[in-house]
């Protein structure tokens, strides 16, 4: 009952006028900043936090807390309109919210999107408002071992969006992985496949990798193929996401939410993974799961709901331990301590009010989400009306844009450029591109999280099964590849024991 008159009164705290506004600005700022490929949601938090100083500490969470939601479902309209991921954690948006755009069901694609989004997002604000303590306890027990073991488990989720080719789709993502290792090793600092290249010593960003493949690769494909990269009509189909359609899939969005809410809390996991192992476990379960890519609703509604799980989910550590779990709860943790707040246990002692306020900021955000990101998508949908030409040169425009903006370095425009013909060549092939961008995304992860374990044991490789959380994830992994590939290997001994005629 204390629990619920604070929580009361953290909704009377963020219904002021004020505060509304600060939630509503950040969230509105999170969702545009989403959606525009290569800017990202975490780049504008980072960029908004010297507006921060002249607020109070409250209001600072407030606003960066509004783009924090906002962001994460932001990037699903770019990938569900135009094929452009906003943001990593929106790949998955892509497989089967693009198809449903080209058929010309792009409003309830969007539909079904945000109700997944705001719904996931909402059990987790739920979640860090009732269960901070538990959940924090567990999380606390992380380590790298256990790091690696959940980055490990997105990785080989990779499988399990694999259509009928394992093979060419593990070939890809360990060129994924191949070329995140480009750069400096993160354990002993010495450059690595960078053939005397200073540029290449930093790195090749993901992002610049994505944004090559799915947006320039498009392009390309385009001026190829003369075809039209605006959607279908709906031939008179219903476009919008009723309750009918809700229904259809509220199993996909709970466990996707349930998934979502895990990951999350594990701090450095991030809603990535989250929505990554969300579809590769929504492509098992589902009857529809061999038609996974093509425009399924389960197939866009369990990533959709999994990523904004990570949300509340990641704040958990952040509030109660200090520990950020992610790259925006850091910025957060930024904020904060610029303020003189010290995030932990005795924050909820000594400023109760003011993580209370945050909690009601964070189910409000996700309950006014529904409104903000349905008014983007409409400027998209205004967008994607006009000619072809423009439209391709506006994408042209924003891909280079975004790459340039992730380090204002000109090579990136060059990695860009050059990664959206190996797109165009990987699509006009049939060799899957998002294997590729996962592995760019999660392989320095596990390579760092592998490394680090290591050196801490005194290179004992048995800590990550010796570690219960640890060997129970790894497990959890053989599971998963067992799963996915059995259907397939049980297709092949078929066909192989059948007599020739």
């Amino acid at each position: 009952m204390n629990a619920l008159e604070l929580l009361g009164g953290g909704f009377t705290a963020a219904f002021e006028f004020w505060a509304f506004m600060t939630i509503l600005t950040g969230l509105l700022v999170g969702v545009v900043a989403g959606a525009l490929p290569g800017i990202s949601f975490v780049n504008a938090m980072a960029m908004a936090l010297p507006f921060t100083y002249v607020m109070e500490p409250t209001q600072s969470m407030l606003f960066l807390g509004g783009i924090y939601v906002g962001g994460v479902f932001g990037g699903s309209i770019s990938a569900i309109m135009i094929n452009v991921p906003g943001t990593p954690a929106s790949l998955p948006a892509t497989w089967d919210g693009y198809p449903m755009t080209k058929r010309g069901e792009v409003k309830r694609a969007l539909a079904i999107a945000v109700t997944a989004s705001a719904t996931g997002g909402l059990v987790s604000a739920l979640m860090l408002a009732f269960l901070s303590a538990p959940f924090a306890t567990f999380a606390l027990k992380f380590s790298q071992p256990e790091f690696f073991a959940a980055t490990l488990l997105g990785l080989v989720s990779v499988i399990a969006i694999a259509k009928d080719q394992p093979i060419i789709t593990m070939v890809s993502l360990v060129t994924g992985i191949a070329i995140g290792t480009v750069g400096v090793d993160p354990l002993y600092g010495q450059a690595r496949f960078s053939f005397g290249v200073p540029e290449m010593e930093s790195g090749i960003r993901f992002v610049v990798v994505m944004i090559g493949l799915f947006a320039i690769g498009e392009v390309i494909d385009l001026l190829a193929t003369d075809r039209d990269l605006r959607p279908k009509k709906a031939d008179g189909k219903p476009v919008g996401a009723g309750l009918r359609d809700f229904l259809k899939v509220k199993g996909a969005i709970l466990r996707g939410t349930g998934i979502g809410c895990l990951i999350g809390m594990i701090p450095g996991a991030g809603a990535t993974p989250g929505a990554v192992i969300a579809y590769g476990i929504e492509k098992q379960v589902s009857k529809r799961g061999s038609e996974f890519g093509t425009g399924v609703d389960e197939g866009l509604a369990a990533p959709e709901a999994a990523k904004n799980a990570t949300t509340g989910a990641a704040m958990i550590p952040l509030l109660t331990l200090g520990i950020p779990g992610s790259a925006a709860t850091a910025i957060m943790l930024a904020a904060m301590m610029l303020h003189g707040v010290n995030p932990g246990p005795l924050l909820f002692i000594m400023d109760p009010s003011m993580v209370y306020t945050i909690f009601a900021a964070m189910i409000l955000a996700n309950i006014m989400m529904i409104g903000a990101g349905l008014g983007v998508a409409q400027m998209f949908s205004t967008l994607m009306r006009t000619p072809p030409a423009i439209l391709a040169a506006f994408i042209i425009v924003l891909s280079v844009v975004g790459a340039y903006g992730v380090r204002n370095n000109i090579f990136d425009v060059y990695v860009c450029l050059a990664f959206g013909v190996v797109g165009w060549g990987m699509k006009r092939v049939g060799f899957p591109s998002a294997p590729l961008v996962l592995g760019v995304i999660l392989g320095p992860l596990a390579e760092r999280y592998f490394l680090t374990s290591m050196a801490a044991s005194n290179q004992d490789w048995t800590v990550f099964f010796t570690r219960p959380i640890s060997a129970t994830i790894l497990g959890l992994s053989l599971i998963f590849v067992v799963w996915s590939l059995g259907p397939g290997v049980k297709a092949l001994v078929t066909r192989s024991r059948k007599p020739d005629r």
